[in-house]
């Protein structure tokens, strides 16, 4: 999920470095620890994370997801 750099931060939050790129107007943040699901038909993509921020949000759902899944 992302959300506005205002909100109070959680653990695991990853702060969008180039947020023109992202197509985003202001200051945001990756929620790693909320992760939501829609059709792709309802989506409009506006932009798209620098590489090294998929990274580390990749990282903080594998941390996440790793005690559940038993990795």
């Amino acid at each position: 999920m992302v959300t506005s750099a205002n909100y109070r931060r959680w653990t695991r939050d990853v702060e969008v470095s180039d947020l023109a790129a992202a197509g985003l107007p202001a200051a945001s943040i990756v929620r790693s620890a909320k992760i939501a699901t829609i059709e792709a038909a309802d989506a409009d993509r506006i932009g798209s994370l620098a590489a090294n921020d998929r990274l580390l949000v990749r990282d903080q759902v594998a941390g996440l997801l790793a005690p559940v899944l038993g990795c």
